[in-house]
């Protein structure tokens, strides 16, 4: 009897042991998952079969870096400032007119990262890359059309991102962009077209609009469109053409306002909203608000048209103010 009571509680207790080392065993798994997924790599989950850029023009398993192909650089590592000062450096190094290409790379695989990702440590890593003269030369600023397209796509994202890590560099490559898709109020004008113009609106030319993704395109099919009617001109090509706009306003409207916190508000207004005033139709372009923008971080408010009359309110950058008259400088 007590070789079969010992028995029954050796087996007991090894059946205790082995569930505790399948709990564990589990618990590691779990932190090797978990360690997987902070030391993820720039190639990591990425569809590089039809992306925004032919496969062909993705050179990977070609530079390497540290005995690590660029591809195969962790996130982690970049988003450390000691090792990307080196990394830069190491982009910057060019022994073969080859080289400059990896640049190419490494911003090609930051901007997927972002866009089918939402990766916001991949667009944070691409704007510090590209404060870099060289680097933005050869990487970035390649592709200004895919960035505009994907902020006019999603503002919310370029919006929370910039406020987030105080960004501007990928904001102004876009902003110097704008002019390719967005129509001024002048335009209509200066090539013979007749259209029936309303406050607030914002036109997109349409031969840029077909250059969006699908679903993009059926978001917009939703908009209001005005119809222009256009005599003989370079736009054109020299006929007669009677060629509809869409208003994308919504995609910068109240409900994509809605959706921001103080903070971003303020950078949506100083940054983007006083941006969109040179294409947002205003009729004769008379403004009633305006946004204060001011290196220092605020506008002093003064009782008299001169900088030694008496202060008498400090408004900060970012505010909307009304404007009641506007003479003179």
């Amino acid at each position: 009897m007590l070789n079969k009571s010992l028995l029954l509680f050796f087996l007991s207790f090894a059946l205790v042991i082995n569930n505790c080392q399948k709990k564990n065993s589990k618990s590691t798994m779990i932190a090797d998952e978990t360690t997987t997924d902070k030391e993820e790599k720039l190639i990591d989950r990425l569809t590089i079969d039809n992306s925004v850029f032919p496969k062909d023009d993705i050179d990977l398993r070609k530079y390497k870096y540290n005995s690590t192909y660029i591809e195969d650089v962790k996130i982690s590592d970049l988003m450390n400032v000691q090792y990307r000062e080196k990394f830069i450096k190491y982009l910057k190094e060019i022994k073969t007119e080859d080289d400059e290409f990896k640049s190419t790379l490494v911003s090609q695989l930051l901007y997927l990262r972002t866009r089918q990702l939402s990766d916001n440590e991949a667009f944070y890593i691409l704007s510090e890359l590209s404060k870099d003269d060289f680097i933005a030369y050869n990487g970035i600023e390649l592709y200004p059309e895919k960035i505009v397209k994907f902020f006019i796509e999603n503002p919310l994202f370029f919006i929370r991102q910039g406020t987030k890590y105080h960004e501007v560099t990928l904001l102004n490559l876009i902003i110097q962009h704008l002019d390719d898709f967005f129509v001024q109020e002048s335009f209509f004008a200066d090539y013979l077209g007749e259209i029936n113009m309303q406050p607030g609106q914002l036109f997109i030319f349409p031969e840029k609009e077909i250059e969006f993704d699908e679903s993009f395109r059926q978001s917009l099919s939703e908009f209001n469109t005005q119809e222009c009617i256009f005599s003989p001109s370079l736009y054109t090509g020299w006929q007669n053409k009677t060629i509809n706009f869409t208003d994308i306003s919504p995609v910068f409207g109240e409900a994509l306002i809605k959706k921001l916190t103080l903070s971003e508000k303020n950078y949506f207004n100083q940054y983007i909203k006083l941006t969109l005033k040179k294409y947002i139709i205003s009729i004769n372009n008379n403004y009633k608000t305006a946004i204060i923008q001011d290196s220092d971080g605020f506008t002093n408010l003064r009782t008299e048209k001169n900088t030694t009359s008496a202060i008498r309110q400090k408004i900060s950058s970012g505010e909307t103010v009304e404007v009641l008259e506007n003479t003179g400088d």
